[in-house]
């Protein structure tokens, strides 16, 4: 009895530990965490070189694992300890943020992108203009019709050429109805402005996405 007196607030401080662990990467309904948000609001980053390097708020998200692990361990077995483990990791980092955008979120804040359905392809034709295509799929959550604008969000090393530096989508504005599901198809076409890059090609499959209205501003 005096043991578990002893060790009950160690064990209180693991859990606490892997909430907070969970909570500094939680994303809810943007490509960021929570905690990189509220960071950059107040002027601060959460990496060590811009948007690349070494990432502070996921490195506090590990240690806080680790740390509430090894808190819990003077109570519960190796197996526990595993399965709490198991369900930190697996916890999607998105959670609770449908049941959100279902039920209360409006607008832009009730999309949602999803990048498995999306691409770009782009090739350069013979009067080195990039000409490609982009599918977009997007999710409107809400009950309300919702327009809006997109872009690929061009974060980038600026002494290097990145084609989400070509890709101007900004000028098509899209609506979604209400809980519609929907792959937009959007061309674009972009003079290359250097001579250093006489051809480009390929397809992006991985990327980050603005969306904007009138008022508001999301990446995702």
């Amino acid at each position: 009895m005096d043991q578990q007196r002893q060790t009950r607030p160690l064990v209180i401080v693991g859990f606490v530990s892997l909430v907070l662990s969970f909570l500094f990467k939680w994303e809810f309904i943007y490509s960021e965490p929570a905690i990189d948000r509220l960071l950059g609001s107040i002027g601060l980053t959460a990496w060590s070189n811009d948007n690349s390097g070494f990432h502070y708020t996921g490195i506090m998200s590990i240690i806080l694992l680790i740390m509430g692990l090894f808190f819990l361990a003077k109570q519960y077995s190796g197996k526990m300890i595993f399965v709490f483990f198991l369900v930190i990791i697996l916890i999607p980092t998105n959670l609770f943020a449908n049941v959100y955008q279902s039920s209360f979120a409006n607008g832009i804040y009730a999309l949602e992108f999803q990048q498995d359905g999306s691409n770009c392809q782009y090739d350069t034709n013979d009067s080195g203009i990039v000409e490609g295509n982009c599918k977009i799929s997007i999710v409107n959550h809400s009950s309300d019709v919702v327009t809006f604008r997109v872009s690929i969000d061009s974060k980038y090393d600026h002494n290097r050429f990145n084609v989400t530096d070509l890709i101007n989508l900004k000028d098509h504005q899209l609506k979604l109805d209400a809980n519609e599901h929907r792959t937009f198809n959007i061309n674009f076409r972009h003079l290359l402005q250097s001579s250093k890059y006489q051809s480009v090609g390929g397809e992006l499959d991985i990327f980050n996405l603005i969306i904007d209205d009138d008022d508001n501003t999301r990446r995702l």
